[in-house]
């Protein structure tokens, strides 16, 4: 069966305009918006005030549920946290009101170990007539269900320090493995671009505090010709490319933007907002990776301030999206004020 259609047609076509007209620089009426839910939705929604505010301030992107992913394998479970291994052969231990999954265990701790591993077949099997069902249901710009990830997901499969030994001794077995991660991107990619989905989705975080985990010489060298891969696929069939990457990776956004990124998830406030200037109207910044952090102690004002100054540094006629990931220590007071500093610019 499909999902209701919970929107008009003009509503739709309306609200995707915003969305491309802001990608493409191309002086929308409003600057998009979209808040991410990462735990708790099924509480929020019960909140009769939460959904009233929702509907005032509604996103414009949401993302396809990735309707193939079958549940993690939970292998022991107690009141605290519980341990898991993924699809992908790796050990983790999930934390009661931690964010992020603790790395136990990497798949391939040695590289005997990558004789018998596989990548998980199983996410090649979309279900398109139900992505694009939901694509068809819904009036907002959507987004694949899927992140592809490269070398985010090289340090889970070795370890971060071993991936950093590999890529300095550059054992044939990495690129052996390289090589399968990245063949299995492509497809997965290819499958998702072959959905009515508006925009792809990649994520590989690149820096730390206050540099790079490589240099810009060895990701040129080793990761840019990946990464103009996906991008040729979603020019292909004619997709957005959006992007996540935390750390300070100001240097890398040239190479993101020749890559052909159209929009990025970054620490904007870490990098510094007069610094990104150079790449205004060159690239989307979708919203602040590090918003939910200076958001949890702000006060109204200084989140005016803030969002005022993004605008006014980084604004081209688009190029800009109300962007913020709601974290258990932010008031939705101050969502409230986020999104509403957002809508009067414009």
């Amino acid at each position: 069966m499909s999902p209701p259609l919970f929107y008009g047609n003009k509503a739709r076509k309306e609200r995707k305009k915003t969305v491309e007209a802001t990608l493409n620089f191309d002086n929308p009426q409003r600057i998009p918006r979209q808040l991410w839910l990462p735990y708790n939705q099924s509480r929020m929604k019960k909140i009769s005030r939460w959904r009233k505010w929702r509907l005032k301030f509604p996103d414009d992107l949401v993302f396809c549920p990735n309707f193939i992913w079958p549940k993690k394998n939970k292998k022991l479970k107690w009141q605290d946290e519980f341990i898991y291994r993924d699809e992908w052969g790796c050990l983790f231990k999930k934390e009661a009101d931690k964010r992020c999954d603790v790395l136990i265990s990497p798949a391939i701790k040695q590289w005997e170990n990558l004789e018998n591993w596989r990548p998980p077949e199983q996410f090649l099997k979309l279900d398109k007539e139900r992505i694009n069902s939901f694509c068809h249901s819904t009036d907002r710009f959507v987004l694949a269900g899927s992140w592809i990830k490269l070398f985010e997901r090289l340090q889970l499969l070795r370890g971060p320090e071993k991936l950093l030994s590999d890529l300095k001794k550059k054992p044939a077995e990495f690129f052996e493995l390289l090589h399968q991660v990245h063949d299995f991107n492509l497809k997965e990619l290819e499958l998702w671009a072959q959905t009515e989905v508006d925009g792809l989705c990649l994520m590989d975080d690149w820096g730390g505090q206050e540099s790079l985990f490589i240099s810009r010489d060895h990701f040129r060298q080793l990761f840019k010709p990946l990464y103009l891969e996906y991008s040729s696929i979603a020019k292909k069939y004619k997709k957005y490319l959006f992007f996540h990457s935390d750390g300070y990776i100001a240097d890398f956004l040239p190479d993101f933007i020749e890559i052909g990124i159209n929009a990025i998830n970054c620490q904007v406030l870490l990098m510094g907002i007069e610094k990104l200037v150079h790449f205004r109207g060159q690239i989307t910044f979708w919203g602040s990776s590090d918003f939910p952090v200076f958001l949890s102690t702000a006060q109204k004002k200084e989140i005016v301030r803030c969002c005022q100054q993004i605008f006014d540094t980084l604004w081209a006629r688009g190029g800009l999206i109300a962007q913020v990931e709601l974290t258990p220590d932010i008031k939705i007071s101050a969502i409230k004020t986020f999104f509403s500093a957002w809508k009067k610019f414009l």
